[in-house]
């Protein structure tokens, strides 16, 4: 992500938390986890408001894409004037590149994801509640949720993720994609172009336009604090060179996809994947 966030935060939470502790948490109880999550995200009542968009953030980022391409290739300036032509529905004029293909450009956002933040939402600790079995779990979870928000919103290079659920998605779509395939980061030309397809794609959906700012604070929290519990996993397992855990961290990832996006973990890929 911008500056490598999910990667930064990785080393936050690393920090943050006990890494035997974290590993006999997950470890012991690693199954019940991947049940679990499932239901604790359907039980805060957004869930169906995630569900639906990645058929559509996928083709949003298929076309930005396709456009940096163009821009790459041929120069901001020509797909700009393509871009107007094929907005007006004019013919392509004499003048204009061979191979410099382009759709109308697209619209302004409108920022559909963002919210007034206050200060009565605690969704770290409901995670701690909802999935720890123990005094210690609960208080682990919590604290590794908290860290991930924390880490997440300051970020100087993430300003415009702040405080919107386009940005919580995204970030859970890098951690938990990044987790599942195992694979490195996204550049963060990669990032920004998923940032804003996942923006764009969030503008059309009538599901989250009804949310509540308090709902929208609800779901963006979830987001983070439950990619945060999967980043943990991950960096445990790496860095203890767990194959186990790691396995185990993966299966955590696939299970937060599904209940996420409702769709199979093994077709999640991002731009340039």
């Amino acid at each position: 992500m911008r500056t490598h966030l999910v990667l930064a935060l990785t080393t936050t939470l690393a920090l943050t938390t006990a890494a035997p502790a974290l590993a006999q948490t997950w470890n012991g109880a690693a199954g019940g986890y991947n049940t679990g999550y499932g239901t604790v995200y359907g039980s805060f009542g957004v869930a169906m408001a995630t569900q639906n968009i990645y058929n559509s953030v996928q083709l949003q980022t298929q076309r930005l894409m396709m456009r940096q391409a163009m821009i790459a290739r041929f120069g901001l300036e020509a797909v700009e004037k393509a871009e107007r032509e094929a907005s007006a529905g004019k013919p392509a004029s004499p003048q204009r590149p061979e191979g410099l293909e382009v759709a109308p450009p697209p619209p302004p956002s409108r920022h559909v994801g963002r919210f007034r933040p206050s200060k009565g939402a605690d969704v770290a600790k409901a995670l701690g509640e909802a999935l720890g079995t123990t005094a210690e779990e609960k208080a682990l979870i919590e604290t590794i949720a908290r860290a991930a928000r924390t880490g997440f919103e300051s970020e100087p290079t993430s300003k415009a993720w702040k405080h919107d659920v386009a940005g919580a998605l995204t970030f859970f779509l890098v951690g938990n994609a990044m987790i599942f395939h195992d694979a490195p980061e996204p550049s963060d030309a990669t990032s920004e172009a998923l940032f804003r397809a996942v923006d764009l794609s969030l503008d059309q959906s009538p599901a989250i336009a009804k949310l509540s700012d308090a709902d929208k604070q609800t779901l963006y929290q979830l987001l983070i604090g439950l990619t945060g519990l999967s980043l943990a996993t991950y960096v445990d397992a790496k860095s203890r060179e767990d194959a186990e855990a790691l396995a185990a961290a993966r299966a955590l990832s696939g299970q937060l996809i599904e209940a996420v996006l409702k769709v199979d973990p093994k077709t999640l890929t991002l731009p340039g994947g």
